[in-house]
């Protein structure tokens, strides 16, 4: 889009000269114009020359209503406002299709003029903007009694036609831009189906023929008669290993083939953590083999497809697991970090690590690093492929001997990106001197199980201490916090479940955010409700995050990290949840 930059004139406003070579440059910029925005800043900065007016507005037609856009004027007139088109002028010129010219505002049965006492304008012109099918309406109003000459209208008029043409424009650029990024979207979606189609003819061609053929080949041998019987064992055992590593690589390419169909994006927020587990479980007898112990640190929750990232996370736990070598205790670490505009996470282990030129090979389709007949050479590139869904990436950092990470990335979505006010704040390390007094959390549920749960999960097994008091309704916990406003025992944080009877949690939380003393007070969700919806309405209502029941410590930590006037101090096996001293 061209920058718009306004245009002074030395010449005086009355000029036709003048008045020609100003309308020729707005209409130069009009067509330059590509958002509604840049239009009505021409039209707001360069009208009033055109006619030496002292007040210019920006009408646009909303269904029945007017919405006076913008202004540039001596004096206030209606910015922001919206009235019936039958109630003002610009509604009239919009119904009528053609200008008005009023010398005196007082004397014309179209003018509310009690709308128009508290402004400067005594007389005005109208014209809207295109005659047929108006879009809205452009406005000149003077301070003193002007009778607009027959070229004022014109050049009024024509000015709004090439603004009408300039809004089309805008429109069918915007439309063209949707339309690229359609064609876009479906290129590399034929793209990655071509991508998929050559898996698949490269696993007819080659990896599902080799297994067949080697079934045809012993079983050829089996009904040969002067075949020893001490080798028909063997034979069979071969022919049993090839049918099994023909399964997997029916449904290793099947499983692939499947990423391409839009149907199957079904995408939820999930727990990352009970995605690994998950993952874990089902390598659970792999794990025993391979007396493989596997750390997870504390991982968010993100807008997933779970079944997809939990293949993911099973993909490059065999992957750690099948290549952690022998002899060796194998440890590997699963890990998230917070950046700027994504989630990283790390699967390390301790195994025998890869080369610089295995690293290059390993994503690609049926690149296997050893013969072992569980592997189809389609894990990483599945993963891959999961993660370009997901608009993340991965790679791999590795060395011979030294072990391997894998790196993969998870874009945070824009809504809950930080403003420019706000950024993500730094995570609280555990060597931060401790200071100021505990922190009073209240705990607000109605289910005495799921309170005993939440009790056990953060202070009995996290060994968190803070000040924990419990409300077993809505109407108690607002008694609550408004009785300790202005004690020591005032509340730092609410631990609020939903689903309580009488008021349940989002009447709470309003009443709440509209009281001016207590809309400060932070509020993390935990319910055991994972309906998007309900993330949605908590972080409408100015939540500090949500919590699925059980509560899980590490996630409480991760959220316990934004709010700043907490501290978390670690010292010793137990945690302090502190109120941070506030300034004065």
């Amino acid at each position: 889009m061209s920058e718009y930059i306004p245009m002074e004139s030395p010449f005086a406003a009355s000029s036709n000269t003048f008045a020609m070579a100003q309308l020729v440059g707005m209409v130069q910029q009009l067509s330059q114009a590509r958002s509604l925005e840049t239009i009505v800043q021409i039209v707001r900065e360069q009208t009033r020359l055109l006619t030496g007016a002292d007040g210019v507005t920006f009408v646009l037609r909303e269904n029945e209503l007017c919405y006076y856009k913008d202004e540039d004027a001596i004096g206030p007139l209606w910015k922001g406002l919206r009235f019936p088109l039958s109630a003002c002028i610009s509604g009239w010129v919009i119904l009528n299709r053609q200008p008005a010219m009023i010398e005196d505002i007082y004397q014309d049965p179209r003018i509310p003029a009690e709308a128009y006492r508290p402004t400067f304008v005594k007389s005005l012109v109208m014209v809207p903007i295109r005659q047929q099918n108006p879009l809205g309406a452009i406005g000149n109003y003077w301070a003193q009694p002007h009778r607009a000459t027959p070229e004022e209208v014109a050049l009024l008029q024509a000015l709004a036609d090439t603004v009408s043409v300039a809004m089309e424009n805008v429109q069918l650029y915007a439309e063209l831009e949707k339309q690229i990024q359609t064609l876009q979207s479906q290129h590399l979606q034929i793209q990655s189906q071509r991508d998929s189609l050559e898996v698949f003819t490269r696993a007819l061609a080659h990896d599902l023929k080799e297994p067949v053929r080697t079934v045809n080949a012993f079983l050829e041998r089996l009904n040969q008669p002067q075949t020893p019987a001490e080798k028909k064992a063997d034979y069979t055992r071969f022919m049993q290993r090839a049918s099994q590593r023909m399964q997997i690589l029916i449904e290793s390419v099947f499983d692939y083939l499947q990423l391409d169909q839009p149907e199957k994006k079904m995408w939820e927020k999930a727990d990352m953590y009970s995605l690994v587990e998950a993952a874990s479980e089902n390598l659970a007898l792999l794990r025993l083999e391979k007396l493989a112990k596997i750390s997870v640190e504390s991982l968010p929750s993100l807008n997933v497809n779970p079944s997809q990232m939990i293949q993911v996370f099973q993909n490059l736990l065999s992957n750690a697991l099948y290549h952690g070598g022998k002899d060796q205790d194998l440890q590997i670490e699963i890990s998230a970090t917070l950046q700027a505009k994504h989630w990283q996470f790390a699967i390390r282990d301790n195994g025998i690590g890869l080369s610089a030129e295995a690293i290059d090979k390993i994503f690609q389709p049926f690149q296997r690093l050893n013969t072992a007949p569980q592997h189809s050479g389609l894990g990483l590139a599945t993963c891959r492929k999961i993660l370009a869904l997901h608009e993340g990436e991965i790679w791999c950092e590795s060395e011979l001997g030294q072990g391997s990470s894998f790196y993969f990335s998870l874009p945070i979505p824009a809504h809950e990106l930080p403003t420019d006010q706000e950024s993500i704040p730094a995570a609280k390390t555990e060597n931060l001197v401790q200071s100021g007094e505990l922190a009073n959390i209240l705990l607000v549920d109605d289910d005495e199980s799921d309170i005993e749960l939440a009790r056990l999960a953060l202070i009995d097994d996290a060994g968190m201490q803070c000040n924990l008091s419990v409300a077993y309704n809505g109407k108690s916990a607002l008694n609550m916090i408004r009785k300790n406003l202005q004690t020591e025992q005032k509340i730092d944080l609410i631990l609020l479940d939903i689903n309580m009877p009488g008021m349940n949690g989002f009447e709470f939380l309003t009443e709440l955010r509209n009281d001016q003393n207590l809309k400060d007070i932070e509020v993390i969700i935990c319910s055991g409700s994972n309906y998007e919806k309900d993330r949605q309405s908590a972080a409408a209502l100015g939540t500090a995050g949500y919590l699925l029941k059980p509560p899980r410590f590490e996630n409480l930590v991760l959220l316990l990290q934004k709010i700043p006037r907490l501290n978390l101090f670690q010292e010793a096996g137990y945690h302090k949840l502190l109120r941070v001293p506030q300034i004065a």
